[in-house]
C-alpha cells in the first residue's frame, strides 16, 4: 500500500463562491508543482486514476465541477474518454497545437456534452474554430501586460465564453479583473492548491495487460471480458468501486463485474484498462491471489450446483473475501465505498444468508474444517468436485499470468 495524491485548487465566481476545482498532478504530499521527470501524458493519466478510482470524484469536488488538464494524446485518441461529461471541465493545455485534427476531436467532445476550457490562452485569430467550441477561456495574468490583458478581454468577449483570471496574487489584481468583466477567478490570493491523499490499491500489471489483450481481441465477448477482469481481485475492486461512484451517477447498484462490463461498454472499459495498465504499481502476492481466485470460483460453482441463476454475485463474495489479506486493511473499510446489496455485505462480513453459508463452506474447506464443510442439498462429493474445479481454474489463470 502507498499514498496517492491529487492537488485541488478552487475556482471562484464573482461573489467568491466556489464554481469548480482544478485537479492537478502531485507526486507527494508536500509537492507544490507537477514539475520533474513525469511526462504530461503520465501526469494526466495519474491524475485521472487517482481522482476517479483511488480517491473518488465526490470526495475531491463535493458536487462542484472538476477541471482536468488534457494533453494532445488524450484529445486525439479515438477511444472515448473514460468518464462521463457530468461535473467535468476538459482543459486544453496551451502547448497543444491547434490543428484540423484537434478541432475535429474537440467538436466530437462538445457533441458528447463535455465542457471545453482553453488553459493559459493567448489570443490568435486563427484559433476562431476552437474558440467557437470552447465554453471557458483561462488567462494567465503573469503572461500579459495590463494593456494586453485589457485587449484580450475585449476580443474574447465577442465569443460565447466565460473568462477565468488565473494566478491572482493580490487583492488589487482580483478587483481589477472583476472590473474588467472576468467571470471566474483563481490564484494564490484566493486559495493555494490543497493536497488530497488516499491509500492506493495496487494493481497487478500482468493481469491488466492480459485484460488489454482480451479487450483488443475483436473475437472476445462479454464472458471473456468478465473472466479477464475477475482474474485479479484488485482490478475487480477498483472497477466496481468506480462504476458505483459519482462519476457515473447511476440510479442502481452494480454488484458484479459482468453487470459492469455490460454497463460500461467495450470502449470505455478499454480506456480505463489502458490507464490502469499505465499506472500499475506492483504485482500481487501469488499465493494470496491464488486463494482469492479459488474462493471466488468455488463459491460460483457451489451456487450453480444449487441452481442459483445469478451466480456471479457469489463469485464477488468469494473474490472480495480475500481483500483484507491482499490490501492489509479491515474488510468493512474496504467495502464501504461499494454500494453492494445487504445480501452480499451480510454474506461477506457476517456470513449470513445463503451467500454467507456458501462462503462459510468454502472457507471451512480451505482449512480442512470438515465439520463445517456442508451445504444443503449438496453432498460432500459435490463440494469436493467444486473445489477441484476451482483449484484447477485458479491454477490455469496463474499459469497464464
Amino acid at each position: 500500500m502507498q499514498n496517492v495524491f491529487v492537488g485541488r485548487q478552487p475556482i471562484f465566481d464573482r461573489d467568491l463562491n466556489v464554481f469548480a476545482y482544478e485537479l492537478l498532478y502531485r507526486s507527494a504530499e508536500k509537492s507544490t508543482s507537477s514539475s520533474g521527470m513525469v511526462s504530461g501524458d503520465d501526469a494526466t493519466t495519474t491524475t485521472i486514476i487517482n481522482t476517479f478510482v483511488e480517491i473518488g470524484l465526490d470526495k475531491l469536488v463535493r458536487g462542484k465541477m472538476a477541471a482536468i488538464n488534457l494533453t494532445e494524446k488524450f484529445l486525439l485518441e479515438d477511444n472515448q474518454l473514460p468518464f462521463t461529461p457530468k461535473q467535468v471541465i476538459l482543459e486544453i493545455l496551451e502547448d497543444v497545437p491547434v490543428t484540423p485534427a484537434l478541432i475535429e476531436s474537440v467538436a466530437k467532445l462538445v457533441e458528447q456534452g463535455y465542457v471545453i476550457a482553453l488553459d493559459d490562452y493567448l489570443y490568435n485569430p486563427s484559433h476562431k474554430p476552437l474558440l467557437e467550441l470552447a465554453s471557458i477561456v483561462k488567462i494567465d495574468l503573469m503572461a500579459l501586460t495590463d494593456e494586453q490583458l485589457i485587449q484580450h478581454v475585449k476580443v474574447l468577449k465577442q465569443y460565447d465564453v466565460k473568462l477565468i483570471a488565473e494566478k491572482i496574487e493580490t487583492p488589487e489584481e482580483f478587483i481589477h479583473c472583476r472590473d474588467l468583466g472576468f467571470d471566474y477567478f483563481q490564484g494564490y490570493f484566493l486559495s493555494r492548491p490543497q493536497i488530497v491523499s488516499a491509500k492506493s490499491v495496487p494493481t497487478n500489471r500482468l493481469t491488466v495487460l492480459n485484460l488489454l489483450s482480451v479487450l483488443h481481441n475483436p473475437d472476445s465477448d462479454t464472458d471473456d471480458l468478465t473472466e479477464a477482469i475477475n482474474t485479479d481481485v484488485t482490478t475487480s475492486y477498483k472497477l466496481l468501486k468506480l462504476i458505483n461512484s459519482a462519476a457515473f451517477n447511476l440510479n442502481r447498484n452494480i454488484e458484479s463485474i459482468q453487470q459492469g462490463v455490460l454497463l460500461l461498454g467495450r470502449r470505455k472499459l478499454m480506456s480505463w484498462a489502458s490507464m490502469l495498465a499505465m499506472s500499475s504499481l506492483s504485482d500481487r502476492p501469488a499465493e494470496i491471489l491464488r486463494t482469492a481466485m479459488t474462493r471466488a470460483k468455488m463459491c460460483e460453482l457451489l451456487a450453480e450446483n444449487i441452481t442459483i441463476t445469478e451466480a456471479e454475485g457469489y463469485f464477488t463474495v468469494g473474490l472480495f473475501s480475500a481483500l483484507d489479506l491482499l490490501l492489509q486493511q479491515p474488510l468493512p473499510k474496504l467495502l464501504e465505498p461499494l454500494p453492494l446489496s445487504e445480501e452480499i455485505k451480510d454474506g461477506l462480513l457476517y456470513h449470513k444468508g445463503l451467500m454467507g453459508k456458501v462462503l462459510t463452506c468454502v472457507l471451512a474447506y480451505e482449512i480442512s474444517d470438515w465439520k463445517n464443510v456442508t451445504l444443503e442439498p449438496l453432498s460432500t462429493d459435490e463440494i469436493l468436485v467444486a473445489n477441484i474445479e476451482a483449484v484447477t481454474w485458479a491454477n490455469g489463470i496463474m499459469d497464464t499470468l
